[in-house]
């Protein structure tokens, strides 16, 4: 899942979500330079999140709540 939150660089938000909220993304480009130019992200990159077989609601709803409380203050 890939995110980004308009006026922040992908960076700064992961930064964010792992020390306020200990939430581990990868933050950039993700080897495909290309899509994000179409995206329109080249110059911020996007936040991606990993969630695997184990990850559960409670732990997702966590990172909705917390990628919007980012959004909200930004």
């Amino acid at each position: 899942i890939a995110c980004v939150i308009d006026g922040m660089d992908s960076s700064e938000i992961a930064n964010i979500l792992d020390a306020k909220y200990h939430i581990a993304v990868r933050p950039g480009f993700h080897c495909a330079p290309l899509a994000h130019k179409a995206l329109g992200t080249d110059k911020t990159g996007l936040v991606r999140l990993s969630p695997g077989y184990f990850t559960t609601d409670q732990e997702i709803q966590y990172a909705i709540d917390s990628i919007k409380e980012i959004a909200d203050n930004a």
